[in-house]
């Protein structure tokens, strides 16, 4: 399966995004922090960088739209996926998520900004085939550098993050970001 990596403003309407942001908006004060100072291996393969950001779980309108989104996605890339999980994120002044695969459950990711100056996610094409412990490697306590660029604010991004590594770099604007995550599994074939 290639990798991929496309932005499409038909992925979510604009109404959504709008729900969805004060949806998120309503759960910042009780989510969650991810604070994870190096990075691991785990099953042998799927590496995580170090990251600090917080996330809510917590909802039902991200998990109703959830089902809509992996139909649209499944029109843009002719494969057929389903709903697996979804989240809010949120990120602060110095928040990152370091080089990273997504988990195998979740083969794609729909990644859509909310609210805020999002610096970009970075993918590396170029690291798609490398070994675990090479990636290892070259993380940095504050994520890896580099990668093609890739601007949220230009809309939402369909990820393949089981095979692309990818990483946020260190949030530097004062004010924060919010973004919501749709991960997708791919049904088998029939």
């Amino acid at each position: 399966m290639p990798a991929t990596c496309r932005v499409s403003s038909d992925l979510i309407t604009v109404q959504e995004r709008r729900d969805l942001l004060a949806d998120a908006s309503s759960r910042r004060a009780q989510a969650k922090r991810c604070d994870r100072p190096r990075w691991r291996v785990v099953d042998g393969w799927q590496v995580l960088g170090p990251a600090r950001f917080s996330y809510s779980p917590d909802g039902q309108l991200h998990k109703d739209i959830h089902p809509r989104v992996a139909e649209r996605a499944t029109e843009l890339i002719e494969v057929k996926l389903r709903p697996v999980q979804s989240n809010y994120l949120y990120y602060d002044t110095g928040d990152y998520l370091g080089l990273h695969h997504d988990q195998a459950r979740c083969p794609f990711a729909v990644i859509v900004l909310l609210d805020g100056d999002a610096g970009p996610l970075c993918v590396h094409p170029e690291l798609q085939d490398a070994r675990p412990e090479d990636l290892g490697a070259l993380l940095e306590p504050d994520g890896h550098r580099g990668g093609q660029k890739i601007a949220l604010q230009d809309g939402p991004l369909l990820l393949s993050g089981r095979l692309l590594p990818h990483h946020r770099e260190p949030h530097v604007a004062a004010e924060p970001i919010t973004l919501v995550t749709f991960c997708l599994g791919q049904e088998p074939a029939t």
